[in-house]
C-alpha cells in the first residue's frame, strides 16, 4: 500500500507525451508517488476517447524511474497532450500530502510534529534537571516517594517531618551534619522539581495523544511507539527511585565512604533517559521527514552510494558515542571527576597506577568501581571519539554527492564534539562545578542528538514496487 501520496506544485512543460517527462520530484518529504496522476491520466483518455484504460508498466526504484506505456488505442497524440498538460495545471496549485505515521494532512502534521519536538525537547531538560540534581548533592534529600503526587511541605511542622526524616540518613550523618533548615529546603526543592517535572511531562504526553487519537490523526503504527514511550516513562521513575535507594541505606563496603547512589543503577537511568529521548527524537523525525534525500526517486547514483558509505561510518559513531555518555554515568556515580583534575595525565602518569588496585578484591568491579579506572576509562573513550568524529568528518566533509542535510550534520557533529571535549577538561581542572557539570552533561545529549539527525539523513534506499497504482514498499 501506499506510504506517501503527494501532487506537489509544479511547473509543466508543454510538450512531451510521457507523463513523466513533465514533472520534476523531489520537492518535499515523500516526492515519488504518482498514484493520483495516474489514475487522473486513465480517466481524462477515458473520457476523451470513449476507448478503454491504457494499460501501464511502471517499475520504481529509489536511483531510477522507467516508465513504459502499452496503449491499445490510436489517440492523436496532440489531442492527448494537450488535454493532459490541461488537467495538471488544474492542479498544479494543490497539495495533496499523506504522512506514514500521522492522518489528517499537512495540517495535522505540523500540529503533531510541534507536539514531539515539545516532549523532546521536554526530555531533554528532565536529563539536564536531572544532572544538577546530582551536583548539587540534592538526590537523596527525599527519604520517600510516591507513584502519584507528592505534596510538598508547606508549613513549618511539615518542613521540620521531612528534615527529621533526612537527619536519619546516612549522607546526613557523613556529610551533612549541623545543616540548617533552610540550607535543607534548597536541595529538598531541586529534588521534588526533578520529580515533578517528569510527571507533568506525563500530562503533556497524555492529554494532546488524547486529542490526536479523538480527531483520528494517529495511525496505529505511531499509536503503538508512543503507548511504549509512556510506559518506559512511567518506568523510568520507578528505576530513579530504585537509584535513590541505594544511597539512602549504605553496605558494609560503603560503610567509611561518602554516601551516594549506585553507580549501576546511575547508568541505568541514564541509559533509560537515553532510551525514551533516542525513540522520541526519530519518531519526530519520521513524522517530520518520511523520507531521506536517497530514498527520492531523483536520486542519482553518486547521492546513494555516498550515503550508503556515511551509514555505515555514522552507526558504528553513534554507539561509540552512547558508550562514552554512559561511562561519564559511572564517574558521576563515583564522584570521580573530582579526583586526578589534571590534564593530560594523572597524578604525572598517562595510566595511574591506581588504575589495578581493587583487581584482587572485586575483578572485573574495578573498572567501575574504582575512581581511577573509571576516569582513565571515560577519557579513553572520550578522546577516541573525538579521534573517531574527526576522520568521519575529514572522509565525508568535502563529498559534494552527499546531500545538504548530512554535510549539515557533519560539520555540527565535528563542532560540537570538540566543545564536548573542552567542556570535560575544563569541568575536570576546576573540579566540577554546578555550572561546567551541567553544561557537559548537555553538550552530550546535544552531540547524541545530532548524531541521530545524521543517521536519519542517511537512511538507505528502499526498493518500491508499482501495485494497483499505488507504490508499495518491496523488501531489500
Amino acid at each position: 500500500m501506499a506510504e506517501n501520496v503527494m501532487v506537489h506544485k509544479r511547473s509543466f512543460r508543454s510538450g512531451g507525451g510521457n507523463p513523466s517527462s513533465s514533472f520534476k520530484t523531489g520537492m518535499s518529504s515523500s516526492g515519488y508517488v504518482w498514484n493520483a496522476l495516474t489514475k487522473m491520466q486513465k480517466t481524462i483518455l477515458a473520457r476523451t476517447t470513449g476507448t478503454a484504460t491504457p494499460t501501464s508498466y511502471r517499475t520504481f526504484s529509489s536511483s531510477s524511474l522507467a516508465v513504459t506505456t502499452r496503449r491499445s488505442s490510436s489517440i492523436p497524440k496532440l489531442r492527448q497532450q494537450r488535454t493532459l498538460v490541461r488537467r495538471r495545471r488544474q492542479y498544479s496549485t494543490e497539495t495533496i500530502h499523506q504522512n506514514p505515521l500521522v492522518l489528517g494532512g499537512p495540517r495535522a502534521v505540523k500540529q503533531v510534529t510541534y507536539w514531539l519536538v515539545g516532549g523532546c525537547a521536554w526530555v531533554f531538560s528532565m536529563v539536564v534537571i536531572g544532572g544538577m540534581t546530582r551536583l548539587t548533592r540534592s538526590g537523596l534529600s527525599m527519604t520517600d516517594w510516591k507513584f502519584q503526587y507528592e505534596h510538598p511541605p508547606l508549613t513549618l511542622e511539615d518542613w521540620e517531618r521531612e528534615f527529621d526524616k533526612y537527619k536519619q540518613s546516612p549522607e546526613y550523618q557523613k556529610t551533612n551534619i549541623g545543616m540548617t533548615l533552610e540550607e535543607y529546603k534548597f536541595i529538598y526543592w531541586m529534588e521534588y522539581g526533578h520529580r515533578m517535572w517528569g510527571r507533568v511531562l506525563g500530562i503533556y504526553f497524555a492529554a494532546p495523544l488524547a486529542y490526536f487519537s479523538y480527531k483520528g490523526y494517529m495511525t496505529s503504527k505511531l499509536m503503538k511507539r508512543l503507548g511504549v514511550f509512556f510506559v518506559l516513562g512511567a518506568t523510568q521513575g520507578m528505576i530513579g527511585w530504585w537509584m535513590v535507594k541505594s544511597g539512602l541505606k549504605q553496605t558494609e563496603e560503603q560503610k567509611f565512604e561518602v554516601p551516594r547512589v549506585s553507580p549501576y543503577r546511575l547508568a541505568a537511568h541514564l541509559a533509560g533517559a537515553f532510551t525514551i529521548y533516542t525513540g522520541m527524537v526519530w519518531t519526530t523525525l519520521n513524522v517530520m521527514n518520511p523520507v531521506s534525500p536517497a530514498q527520492l526517486p531523483t536520486a542519482a547514483e553518486s547521492l546513494i552510494s555516498a550515503t550508503k558509505k556515511l551509514r555505515k561510518a555514522a552507526h558504528p559513531l553513534a554507539g561509540l558515542i552512547g558508550l562514552t555518555a554512559i561511562s561519564g554515568a559511572y564517574v558521576a556515580g563515583m564522584d570521580a571527576g573530582r579526583a586526578y583534575n589534571t590534564f593530560p595525565l594523572m597524578n604525572g602518569k598517562i595510566v595511574p597506577d591506581e588504575y589495578l588496585k581493587d583487581w584482587e578484591s572485586k575483578g572485573w568491579r574495578n573498572f567501575f568501581e574504582n575512581t581511577a579506572a573509571v576516569q582513565f576509562n571515560h577519557r579513553v573513550l572520550a578522546l577516541t571519539t573525538l579521534v573517531s568524529v574527526s576522520a568521519v568528518h575529514a572522509m565525508f566533509r568535502g563529498n559534494s554527492a552527499l546531500s545538504s542535510q548530512s554535510k549539515f550534520y557533519i560539520n555540527a557533529l565535528m563542532g560540537i564534539t570538540v566543545a564536548q571535549v573542552g567542556l570535560g577538561i575544563t569541568a575536570l581542572l576546576y573540579h566540577v562545578p554546578v555550572e561546567l557539570g551541567s553544561a557537559h552533561q548537555a553538550n552530550a545529549l546535544l552531540l547524541f542528538t545530532v548524531i541521530l539527525n545524521l543517521m536519519h539523513s542517511a537512511r538507505k534506499p528502499k526498493k518500491l514496487v508499482f501495485v494497483k497504482d499505488l507504490w508499495a514498499h518491496k523488501p531489500a
